[in-house]
């Protein structure tokens, strides 16, 4: 019998032994999944987000900036065990996000970015995950969901920005203080810190008349499509009466005259419904004119703390005022489109934002000895080395 045939005819009755058989092969044990080894993946590049502004000529010193973080993240994690470890680098530098606001020449914003996918025992065999819920950043020169809007489009500043609330800080890792914008996740987790000269973080505060006037655009707008809704409406309405007094379609003028009048009904209650909103709204803008005008210059600068945006601007029971809003209120800040030293080449490294999202679920054994030996090998002193001055 030669070895092509006896590897066929062993393979074919191995479809029929029993699980007692020697011939087949062990099950995979979750054990085992999470004792394979692996080397770090370096993934290729992410350039697809470049504003087409973004100076190429910077790229190289770029990648050299972005390539001793990624070094200094493998460091805290050299041996993958039980996960793959991948790892590229992005330029972000999107013309839609609100960084467009910052005045030309500003630090130029780019990132790494390293995630895991564990191995898990599927059919009887050791398989990879296809996503994964862990992910480490480095963002640079920028700010990458460290913290929660306000509202998506509805409170903006005056030059369009959004209002965040800060996160918390919910204890420290060497020294540095760990920031979370969480509000009650089990087992996912949603962590940064931030790397930053001195003191100065790249937020502002937002002030209570710069948050006050916010809700207040936000009752310009609602007024304005307000009364272009009842503009349309009537219109649509013009163009209905015209139609009905031209269409064969009724058998009686009465059929006709009830249609029109049903058509005229509803949109004039329509139209009252409305304008009892707007009074309402009009009567929250003076209120909030009134909240203003019985504060001192010093008030009005003070940063705003907000539990319910909508509750203030409603004047809703209990949250109508900036003292009742602060006992579960939390403060509220931009970005700082002043950030940075303009003396520095717009590549050097002025702030980091170091971002952990990672699981702790209980069968997540591997992602949580990544984590648990990332948080204790990180090298945060050396990564805040990285942040440049002087013109280097």
């Amino acid at each position: 019998m030669n070895s092509l045939f006896r590897t066929l005819l062993l393979g074919l009755l191995g479809g029929f032994m029993g699980p007692g058989s020697a011939a087949q092969a062990p099950e995979c044990r979750p054990e085992d999944a999470q004792r394979i080894q692996t080397p770090w993946v370096r993934k290729p590049d992410a350039l697809g987000a470049m504003d087409p502004a973004f100076p190429r000529k910077s790229l190289p010193v770029v990648f050299e900036r972005q390539d001793k973080i990624i070094r200094l993240l493998q460091k805290a994690y050299p041996n993958p065990q039980g996960l793959e470890a991948r790892a590229y680098r992005l330029i972000r530098n999107d013309p839609a996000n609100e960084y467009q606001l910052m005045p030309a020449g500003s630090p130029l914003r780019y990132s790494v970015t390293t995630y895991y996918l564990h191995y898990w025992c599927f059919r009887g065999k050791p398989e990879r995950s296809h996503e994964t819920g862990t992910w480490i950043e480095c963002h640079v020169n920028s700010l990458w969901q460290f913290m929660d809007s306000v509202s998506e489009r509805e409170y903006l500043l005056a030059n369009g920005q959004q209002i965040y609330y800060m996160p918390e800080v919910i204890g420290e890792l060497k020294g540095y203080p760990v920031y979370s914008k969480q509000t009650g996740w089990n087992n996912q987790k949603h962590e940064s810190i931030l790397l930053v000269p001195g003191n100065r973080l790249p937020v502002r505060p937002v002030s209570r008349e710069e948050f006050v006037r916010s809700l207040q655009r936000y009752i310009q707008n609602y007024l304005k499509e307000n009364e272009e809704t009842t503009h349309k409406l009537e219109a649509a309405l013009k163009e209905t009466l015209a139609f009905a007094d031209q269409s064969t379609a009724f058998k009686t003028a009465a059929e006709r005259e009830k249609y029109k009048e049903e058509n005229r009904r509803s949109v004039e209650n329509g139209r009252i419904k409305r304008d009892q909103s707007a009074q309402r709204f009009r009567d929250n803008f003076q209120r909030l004119d009134a909240l203003l005008a019985a504060m001192s210059p010093q008030e009005r600068a003070a940063q705003a703390v907000i539990a319910d945006p909508y509750g203030m601007l409603t004047n809703r029971r209990g949250l109508g005022t900036f003292e009742e809003q602060a006992p579960k209120g939390r403060p509220l800040v931009t970005h700082d489109l002043k950030y940075g030293d303009p003396g520095l080449p717009r590549h050097a490294i002025q702030s980091i934002q170091l971002l952990m999202k990672y699981e702790t679920s209980a069968d997540m054994v591997a992602k949580r000895e990544m984590i648990r030996q990332f948080r204790e090998n990180i090298d945060l002193d050396g990564l805040k080395a990285l942040l440049e001055s002087g013109g280097n």
